[in-house]
């Protein structure tokens, strides 16, 4: 019986044993660990693809930094002008679509506007192009433009206009402004704009326009 019973303990080890053996993985056990490990650990598609382009387009002036500017120049501003000038809209509506876009003219296209405004805007609606003639920003050629327009307003239009640009010292009219009125008011008060503010007042109710 003992004989029996070796013979078959040692027939059984073989089997036994080739499960165990390091380094031989049993043939019927799934390689699926593995993989879960390298699709899972640091270096997965989705890792490696996550801090890449969005930062790239923020930094290297993609969409996420485009400053849009403010107002953008009309290129083909002749063309606009002329569509404008042909329209059949009034006369009001002409002139409100120029001061629309003066701002986004080139200097030459200022130029011409401003021409156009002195004869298509009415007095009741001079405000924004008097506004216009106190930018001292504005080009040279575009503020003489201006200040011929404004002398052949009335004087309750006149007057005002160009005492504030005569008060505005960097403007580039401001001399010429102040000289205007003295020759117009018959006064000169240098800098004292409070005086002048009243002559004006004063002169406008005996020469009402």
């Amino acid at each position: 019986m003992a004989a029996i019973a070796l013979v078959a303990l040692m027939l059984g080890w073989p089997g036994n044993k080739k499960t165990e053996l390091p380094g031989q993985p049993a043939l019927d056990e799934p390689a699926a660990p593995m993989s879960l490990e390298t699709n899972t650990g640091p270096s997965s598609f989705f890792s490696k693809r996550h801090p890449g382009p969005p930062n790239e387009s923020l930094t290297n002036g993609g969409p996420g930094e485009v400053s849009v500017p403010a107002a953008e120049i009309i290129t083909n501003w002749e063309d606009k002008v002329d569509e404008i000038l042909r329209a059949t809209n009034q006369t009001e509506d002409k002139a409100k679509q120029m001061l629309e876009m003066f701002s986004r003219l080139p200097e030459d296209g200022q130029l011409e506007v401003a021409k156009h405004l002195s004869n298509l805007l009415p007095d009741q609606d001079y405000a924004p192009m008097g506004r216009l003639l106190a930018d001292p920003q504005l080009p040279g050629e575009v503020l003489e433009a201006l200040m011929g327009d404004v002398l052949n307003r009335p004087n309750r239009l006149k007057l005002p206009a160009l005492l504030e640009v005569a008060r505005t010292p960097q403007h580039p009219k401001a001399s010429a402004a102040r000289e205007m009125l003295g020759s117009l008011l018959e006064v000169d008060y240098g800098d004292d704009w409070a005086k002048w503010q009243a002559r004006i007042e004063e002169w406008l109710k005996e020469n009402p326009d």
